[in-house]
């Protein structure tokens, strides 16, 4: 049939149709699947078993041996793709012979008749946009037509069979027929000839089934169905000319919002133009905005009203009243801290008020029920905050950033550089990182991505030492290397900017200004054109540092991803994420300065020890390090940022103008996080690797611990202002508990050993309470992890790895116990130190070691003689305390062991 009886006949169709508010209820037309599926398989059988014995096969049966794999796919994707909730919504017929079955499906069954079997996707496609010429089709329907095609050639494919075999058809009620295919239609259309009045032979029927199911399989649906989707035609008319570059993910959840205001207005008519209308209004707010030059770019682009603070006035327009439910969940995100901060002090008060009556039921005096509140207070907070999060992470959905689409490239305007800011120490660790930023580059290829080395010297009691000249002569050769080898024209992607030593009369050293954060901010100062840097090596393509818009830190054991350095790029160079700042007080009030993405454990370091097996997993339990970060993210929209992310280097800048003091910040990735305005980006993965041994663990603890402690100043109203003074503090009551957290968290195991000491001691009633109150705190993460398992088992969803999760985190469990003394006095430390030179010295506030450094202090393998040479001092304070228990309070010995 010539493509123009086609459009007819869709069009004649789409008149035809009427669709029904309240259809007469049909089983649905999954359920037959069930019977289809047990007679192919038993056709197939017979068929097999004919075979293995030599007998003739006829052209149907050697078909369906030869693509059964064909068959079982498309009835497996049938079952998986039409839920029973999908299945509802679609749109269903109020006239018969098909009345109370999908308008899609029977739409399906016209295009099967007329193909004969065989069909034809650009044919397909005509008739689609034929069809809604006269009544647009909603997306849902759109998204489903695939399904009730594969449907349509299963249903014809098992009724030939049936024939060809003499099975009985399978069990249940048959689909009506149409008596339109059969009478005022044009003549019918195929491939290779007319369909004969008696129709096709069954051989030829199931050969084109199987052809048609092959074909549907290799169709990529995505770009199909945007070809056809009327709702995407209009929001491709973008007024700020970003919807059609975004990537098809972002521009589906931009689909979504509208499928569902369509369906949450009430006003459907459950024929697409619903959605279509919704689509229209979102367009005419953008370019009202843009046309009245709204002082927020972002305004001029539909995505602010869809996601983002815009949603409210597209919905006003569209006369949507949300329902109580959705009222209450938007008061909710709509004020997250005080929700968050909020359940967490209730929580934690219902904890210690527990306590503390048990304390007063045990005839405790008011000095002892004061000392419980006081002791029970951080264990207490450790499970509300544990408590919270594990129920947001499993009741509020990932908070995924939109995100343009560079996959074929990154454009010009968004040139980006990765660097790794590093120390040339030894050459083999100067082999490792040329090694490292070729490796970037391998997997990261592209014109506008360039690669470079922020290098400084170890820190030392001399301007110069004898081995800095063969190190720096190895880094150049090494950067020169590989530009020669893949040099793009005249120039190369690779570059290196390294340091002269200064002297930093705190640290009483020779070193790197301000160490890494000295590197970036130096180098965000050479791209931004400056010559007043300390860089005196700088090689590459210089005449192009002014075009870099973005820059990729990474560290030197950080691993980049296959392309995810241009997924990063898409995500920030998106408009809803570029950064907006407050006139008056220059805060990030919209957008993002960095984006963090999720920092996994490289598995081949996960493996190289006994340590690593049991510690390096990211289940998220470690009571010290990324616990919440996908929480902040999902509630509050925000993450936090851990040194490793892609940031814009004009707004991050900005953001940070004068907030900084000099020679204070050693864990200064939090700082330029809280007030960048940090994004986590949870479908971009970093892999680092995991210190080898506890004691290089516990040396990078301590050195976090007193990062931390040094950002104590900014829970004051006045804060230190880069220029000397202070300021008034313009954080906000979330970035400070976000300052607060991590202190909390360094405090609860000295926290949890008071608690046993003055249980064991002290406090009213059983020891054996007060000791269960402290080891059950640090047991938060395997008691939820056997939580969710459990759930899982219940739903029947496979929970080995949740078994393996629960069983690695009770192993943690009991080895926190065991170090409990030890990491107290590590802890103790820590704070000890900062706070002294915080208040009294000023001095070796940037002390800091190498994870590299601190692998050839301890060695690869730790030996016995180490650890009790760093850890002698806990075991010996473990027996004065069992002495002391024995002598003051002896029962209570069995429960303290």
């Amino acid at each position: 049939m010539p493509n123009s009886q086609l459009e007819n006949l869709a069009c004649q169709l789409a008149r035809s149709h009427a669709v029904s508010r309240r259809p007469r209820r049909r089983p649905p037309l999954v359920d037959r699947l069930r019977g289809q599926e047990a007679l192919l398989h038993d056709a197939y059988r017979r068929f097999a078993e004919a075979s293995e014995v030599q007998l003739a096969l006829s052209y149907a049966a050697e078909w369906l041996l030869d693509n059964f794999y064909t068959v079982r796919q498309a009835l497996r994707q049938v079952r998986e793709d039409m839920p029973p909730g999908y299945y509802r919504r679609l749109p269903k017929l109020a006239t018969s012979p098909l009345g109370g079955y999908p308008r899609i499906y029977a739409i399906t069954q016209e295009i099967i008749e007329y193909h004969e079997e065989h069909l034809n996707l650009d044919q397909v496609r005509l008739f689609v946009q034929a069809y809604q010429r006269v009544t647009p089709l909603t997306m849902g329907e759109l998204w489903a037509l695939p399904t009730m095609l594969r449907l349509g050639i299963l249903e014809n494919l098992t009724q030939a069979i049936a024939r060809v075999t003499e099975l009985p058809p399978p069990p249940g009620p048959s689909l009506p027929s149409l008596p339109s295919l059969n009478e005022h239609r044009p003549e019918p259309f195929g491939f290779a000839q007319d369909r004969p009045a008696e129709g096709l032979a069954d051989e030829t029927v199931v050969a084109n089934c199987i052809l048609s199911l092959r074909l549907l399989a290799t169709q990529d649906w995505k770009v199909f169905f945007e070809s056809v989707s009327r709702v995407d035609q209009v929001l491709s008319l973008d007024p700020a000319n970003v919807y059609a570059r975004m990537d098809f993910d972002t521009r589906d959840r931009y689909r979504g919002v509208i499928e569902e205001l369509a369906q949450a207005t009430g006003r459907t008519d459950q024929t697409g133009q619903d959605e279509e209308e919704v689509a229209r209004e979102t367009i005419r707010l953008a370019e009202e905005a843009r046309r009245s030059k709204a002082r927020s770019p972002r305004t001029a682009h539909i995505g602010f009203y869809l996601l983002d603070a815009g949603r409210r006035q597209l919905e006003a327009r569209l006369g949507y009243r949300p329902p109580r439910g959705a009222r209450l969940s938007r008061w909710l995100f709509g004020h997250p801290t005080p929700v968050y901060l909020g359940t967490i002090t209730l929580l934690t008060l219902v904890i210690l008020l527990g306590l503390v009556w048990y304390a007063l039921v045990a005839g405790g005096t008011l000095v002892q029920l004061i000392g419980a509140g006081l002791l029970v207070l951080l264990p207490a907070t450790a499970v509300a905050v544990s408590l919270v999060n594990w129920f947001i992470t499993h009741t509020v959905p990932p908070r995924v950033l939109p995100r343009m689409d560079f996959q074929e490239a990154i454009p010009a305007e968004y040139r980006t550089m990765v660097v790794i800011p590093a120390l040339l120490t030894e050459t083999s660790e100067v082999e490792s990182l040329s090694h490292q930023l070729e490796l970037h580059f391998l997997g990261n290829v592209d014109p506008h991505l360039h690669f470079a080395l922020l290098t400084d010297f170890a820190d030392a009691p001399q301007k110069h030492k004898p081995d800095d000249d063969r190190l720096l002569r190895q880094v150049k050769a090494g950067i020169q290397a590989l530009n020669k080898k893949y040099s793009r024209g005249s120039s190369g992607p690779f570059y290196l900017f390294h340091r002269d030593r200064e002297w930093n009369p705190g640290e009483e050293c020779w070193m790197g200004w301000e160490r890494k954060r000295g590197k970036l901010i130096e180098f965000n100062s050479l791209l931004g054109g400056s010559k007043e840097t300390s860089y005196t090596v700088q090689m590459g393509d210089l005449d192009l540092l002014p075009e870099i818009k973005y820059v990729i830190t990474l560290d030197a054991d950080t691993s980049l991803s296959r392309d995810s350095a241009s997924r990063l790029v898409a995500t920030l160079a998106h408009p809803l994420n570029h950064a907006e700042f407050d006139p008056d007080s220059g805060a990030v009030v919209a957008g993002y300065t960095v984006l963090q993405p999720r920092v996994e454990i490289q598995p081949t370091s996960a493996n190289k020890s006994l340590f690593t097996q049991v510690f390096a997993q990211d289940t998220g339990v470690d009571l010290y390090t990324r616990a919440v970060s996908d929480v902040y993210q999902d509630f509050f929209g925000e993450g936090l940022y851990a040194g490793k992310g892609i940031y814009d280097v004009a707004a991050f800048e900005n953001s940070l103008a004068e907030r900084a003091p000099g020679n204070a910040l050693l864990s200064h990735d939090l700082f330029e996080g809280i007030h960048g305005r940090t994004a986590l980006v949870t479908d971009v993965s970093l892999f680092e690797d995991y210190p080898l041994h506890y004691l290089a663990y516990t040396r990078r603890l301590h050195r976090w611990v007193r990062g931390d402690w040094q950002l104590l100043p900014w829970l004051l109203p006045r804060v230190p202002h880069a220029g000397g003074g202070t300021m008034p503090n313009g954080l906000s009551v979330l970035d400070r508990w976000k300052i607060l957290d991590n202190l909390r968290r360094s405090l609860l195991m000295p926290a949890l050993l008071a608690l046993l000491i003055a249980g064991w001691l002290w406090l009213p009633g059983s020891a054996l309470v007060w000791t269960l109150a402290a080891v059950l705190a640090p047991a938060m993460p395997l008691i939820t992890g056997f939580v969710t398992g459990l759930a899982r088992r219940l739903r029947g969803i496979p929970s080995g790895r949740a078994v393996q999760s629960v069983r690695a985190d009770a192993i943690r469990w009991l080895l926190a116990l065991v170090f409990l003394l030890y990491e107290t006095l590590l802890m103790v430390d820590a704070i000890g130190c900062t706070l002294v030179r915080l208040a009294i010295t000023h001095n070796h506030l940037l002390q800091w070691t190498t994870a590299a450094h601190t692998i050839r202090l301890f060695g690869k393998e730790i030996k016995v003689a180490l650890m009790w040479h760093q850890m002698g001092a806990a075991p010996i304070l473990a027996l004065a305390l069992v002495l002391l228990i024995g002598m003051l309070n002896p029962a209570v010995l069995p429960i303290a062991a």
